[in-house]
């Protein structure tokens, strides 16, 4: 018995050390997704700014004639549309740095700034919560002939160091870092210290602060002193490769402050049970008599001390909240655990004796003894010491993933498996979300620009040898900023809705349909016939979109300009397709409402003189 409270003790040590281990570097992983997601997402929005056919054509007019009202005028409520977008605040210089426009409010006192690599002049700014600063040249056929300065609010990355309840008597902080110098770090405030703090990247040890290692680009784990020279319990990433990194730490006494607890009590059962011991080895010297007496009375104390041991033992068992299930070497439960019994669903009375198995996918039962068997006569082990994730079963036949952490001990000679275990369904949906967060709108749940833009990638790369054409077309709404204007922003939202839904049902499965940004949308008509069907997809669209939309008791008939570039004749690439795309859609407008346009390489040229 004393075997097994020692054997259980030492695995659940082992387990609290390495869930902890996976807790942190998860959690982190999780922090750096969405930090990255938020910043690429804000430095796109500055990045599709400077490249609009619109402001280029306007900035070229200010830099011929520095007088042109109508083109400053144009340029300011340019200016002013893009904050809908979600920016914070912009302004537009012209080819000789003059500032033309500016809309929106710049963050007045940060009290931190740093550059990240994602592109030349952009920053990382803190002032109560953190922006997003890039400046970034407008180009025209190589040759400068402006610049644009946007800022983006960053909420999500704020709400991360946000103080929450949760952390009033938590140890756990969550920091952000960037490199200052050869042997220094700069970092933002933190849940447990709202000040900036400038730190060397070694302690006074002269050992690496956890931060050092993702600032130089790794990603692990550590136990190490912090610059407060306590010792701490460290998950260490990189944010990108934009010189940030990003620390999840909490102090190793709030790891080992259970364990110690445990022994507390565990401890003294050992200490009387080698007592007791050591008192039988005495009492053999004395006469025979005298000695059964006495050493059947110590066995029954220790039996005693034993069987309390042991029920502490089961105790911690029973309270986990971990699953945690032991087996045989022919793989039947010896070991089933309450924690198991709430992941599966089975009562512990129908699993003990029978084959481990049953809680598992049938794909993976068929084969499970053949491996156990093979691993039992000296295969490569592939599961002992590793945490996996994997798919188990519960008794209503739900396939479900969990985490599961197998080691190996034996027990009076007989070797046994014991598995710890815990159900991860809520962090696969978790990370469902950010990737889908990544990817779509968020209003309209279509795919946004960056997967619209894949996916065109995607179909050149198909149709590349065979030239098959297919249509890019960029859709406009027309008088979208009245209908903001007039009937606020939570109308615009509904009409977008709409709009989404009804080129959903338009078009087919296989083509894609998704939201630039603010009142434009992008179509990939991913497989045509000829460049004529185009025509006929763009004539269904504005069929369906004007159909009249009754929103907060108002009747709203909304048109669309429609622009359609043809691969391969409109371009071969990406960004050749959008910008002739974009450009057909302004010969739209300039035709009419409820109008499409074929991108006219001519008309490119005249606008262009």
């Amino acid at each position: 018995m004393a075997t097994v409270g020692t054997t259980v003790f030492y695995v659940m040590k082992n387990h609290a050390e390495n869930l902890l281990r996976t807790s942190l570097s998860t959690d982190l992983q999780n922090h750096v997704v969405l930090a990255q997601t938020e910043i690429r997402q804000s430095f796109d929005k500055s990045e599709t700014v400077a490249t609009r056919p619109f402001l280029i054509r306007q900035l070229d007019a200010i830099n011929q004639n520095p007088q042109n009202i109508k083109a400053q005028k144009a340029l300011q409520l340019g200016a002013d549309s893009f904050l809908q977008t979600g920016l914070n605040a912009i302004a537009l210089f012209d080819a000789h740095g003059d500032k033309v426009a500016q809309a929106g409010r710049f963050a007045q006192h940060p009290i931190l700034s740093v550059p990240i690599n994602i592109a030349d002049n952009t920053l990382l700014t803190y002032e109560d919560a953190y922006f997003l600063r890039s400046i970034i040249n407008v180009e025209e056929d190589g040759t400068v002939i402006g610049k644009v300065i946007t800022e983006s609010p960053l909420p999500s990355l704020t709400n991360m160091f946000a103080p929450h309840p949760s952390h009033v008597k938590s140890t756990s902080d969550l920091a952000l870092c960037a490199t200052s110098g050869p042997d220094e770090m700069q970092c933002f405030p933190t849940i447990l210290n709202p000040d900036i703090m400038t730190l060397q990247s070694l302690s006074s040890a002269g050992t690496p602060l956890p931060m050092s290692y993702a600032l130089a680009g790794k990603t692990g784990f550590v136990i190490a002193r912090d610059y407060r020279h306590q010792e701490v319990v460290a998950a260490y990433s990189p944010v990108a490769n934009w010189g940030l990194g990003m620390v999840l730490k909490v102090d190793s006494q709030a790891l080992y402050a259970p364990i110690w607890h445990q022994l507390r009590y565990l401890l003294p059962a050992l200490a009387l049970l080698l007592i007791g011991g050591l008192l039988s080895l005495r009492w053999l010297l004395a006469p025979l008599v005298a000695e059964l007496v006495r050493s059947e009375r110590a066995t029954r104390e220790a039996n005693d001390k034993l069987k309390e041991s042991e029920n502490y033992v089961r105790l911690l068992l029973n309270s986990a909240d971990e699953g945690m299930i032991s087996i045989s070497a022919e793989g039947l439960v010896e070991l089933y655990n309450p924690a198991a019994e709430r992941i599966f669903g089975y009562p512990s009375e129908q699993v003990l004796g029978r084959n481990v198995s049953m809680l598992m996918p049938e794909r993976d039962a068929v084969e499970h003894d053949h491996h156990l068997k093979r691993y039992l006569e000296g295969g490569t082990p592939h599961v002992v010491g590793t945490v996996r994730a994997l798919d188990a079963r519960r008794s209503n036949g739900e396939i479900f993933p969990i985490e599961l952490r197998v080691s190996e001990f034996t027990l009076n000679g007989l070797r046994k498996f014991i598995g710890v275990m815990h159900d991860i369904t809520d962090r696969k949906a978790a990370e469902a979300r950010i990737e889908h967060l990544a990817n779509f709108d968020s209003l309209t749940d279509l795919p946004n620009r960056r997967l619209v833009q894949d996916r065109i990638q995607h179909t050149i790369a198909r149709v590349r040898r065979t030239q098959t054409p297919f249509a890019v077309m960029f859709i406009d709404l027309n008088k979208f900023k009245e209908i903001n204007d007039t009937l606020g922003h939570d109308a615009g939202d509904l009409l977008l809705q709409t709009v989404a839904e009804r080129l959903t049902a338009t078009l087919r499965a296989e083509d894609t349909v998704g939201r630039q940004g603010g009142d434009e949308f992008i179509v990939l008509l991913a497989n045509l016939s000829s460049p004529v069907d185009s025509a006929v997809v763009a004539q269904k669209i504005i069929d369906a979109l004007a159909a009249p939309i009754e929103i907060h008791g108002q009747i709203i008939c909304p048109s669309a300009s429609i622009g359609i570039a043809v691969y391969p004749q409109d371009g071969d690439d990406v960004d050749s397709l959008l910008k002739h795309s974009d450009q057909a859609m302004y010969l739209a407008k300039n035709a009419g409402c409820s109008a499409y346009r074929f991108y006219e390489p001519l008309a490119d040229q005249d606008r262009d003189s």
